[in-house]
């Protein structure tokens, strides 16, 4: 009786992890470039485990570089995609349902760098202006017609060696990847090279966590769980940065990007900077309302009357 009762014991148990399994949606998270530590605090998600505690089967795909992590969302290859907030603000308002779940930059990162010293905003008059494909083209135009500015817009994917060939006169750099990365090739750049798009009223957090609002509609559980995790994934890493490393250069050997552990190591203190909120020196991980209005006044500053859906509640989540 007792052996009878320990199998029927042990069937009930596999019965139950069954069921457990069963349920788990399996959910693709896409970023917004190849694998690096930009990325990181999802990448620890999965490898830990967080993902799985909420009963999530997450996996992290990257896109091509030809393809922008929105057009993953947007056909239906992932759940979820990192997206900047501009480029994300600027899909939506094209009618693009999809909602802000989670928020992990709060500070800008895109700072403009010249072969030749810059005497103030005007130093960029006619000249030719190397920016990434992913960032959006309403956002440079509100830039250079706030300032009265004739430039060229040279559009490329990635690297320094448009900049370096001198292709262009001044480039648009992160100052967690490609920054870094001039200085690791030798050049020496001080202050007067450089312009903070933050400095200039453009402040505008970057990076975070969308879903389509039909996902967000019909597994408001499942979005909720998957922003808690993905957080506990950047806190870990935040407070275990050289283990968080490890587990970067397991995603970078897999996807065989050429890089080093001093250049990831360089751009997750970067990231993880740019995370704390410079008004209350904390990571919070949402994008207030201010700071939402701050965006849509920037790169919509005719329109936001024609466009009563843009609404913080409509948007954040």
């Amino acid at each position: 009786m007792a052996k009878q009762l320990k199998v029927c014991f042990l069937f009930l148990i596999i019965s139950l992890l069954s069921v457990t399994t069963a349920k788990a949606q399996p959910i693709i998270l896409t970023p917004k470039w190849t694998a690096q530590a930009q990325f990181t605090g999802y990448y620890v998600a999965e490898k830990m485990g967080f993902y799985k505690e909420e009963g999530l089967d997450v996996h992290v795909q990257h896109p091509s570089l030809s393809e922008s992590s929105y057009s993953y969302l947007e056909q239906g290859r992932a759940q979820v995609a990192v997206m900047n907030l501009s480029y994300a603000l600027m899909e939506w308002a094209k009618g693009a349902k999809i909602v802000n779940i989670l928020q992990t930059s709060q500070e800008n990162s895109l700072m403009l760098v010249g072969h030749t010293p810059f005497k103030g905003i005007s130093s960029l008059q006619h000249k030719k202006i190397a920016v990434w494909n992913h960032l959006s083209e309403e956002l440079l135009d509100q830039i250079a017609e706030n300032y009265n500015l004739q430039v060229e817009w040279i559009r490329f994917n990635s690297g320094i060696n448009l900049f370096f060939s001198k292709a262009a006169d001044i480039c648009l750099v992160g100052s967690y990847n490609e920054f870094p990365q001039l200085k690791e090739c030798g050049m020496e750049v001080d202050s007067t090279h450089i312009l903070r798009f933050a400095d200039y009223g453009y402040n505008l957090p970057e990076d975070g966590l969308y879903v389509s609002e039909k996902f967000y509609k019909e597994h408001p559980e499942t979005v909720k769980k998957l922003a808690h995790a993905s957080m506990r994934g950047w806190k870990w890493a935040n407070e275990h940065p050289e283990k968080a490393l490890d587990i970067v250069m397991d995603q970078i050997s897999k996807h065989n990007i050429g890089t080093n552990r001093y250049h990831q190591r360089k751009m997750l203190e970067e990231i993880l900077r740019l995370q704390v909120e410079r008004e209350s020196s904390k990571r919070t991980y949402h994008l207030s309302r201010e700071k939402f209005e701050q965006a849509i006044k920037i790169l919509f500053p005719s329109d936001i009357q024609k466009m009563p859906h843009l609404s913080y509640d409509n948007f954040v989540k």
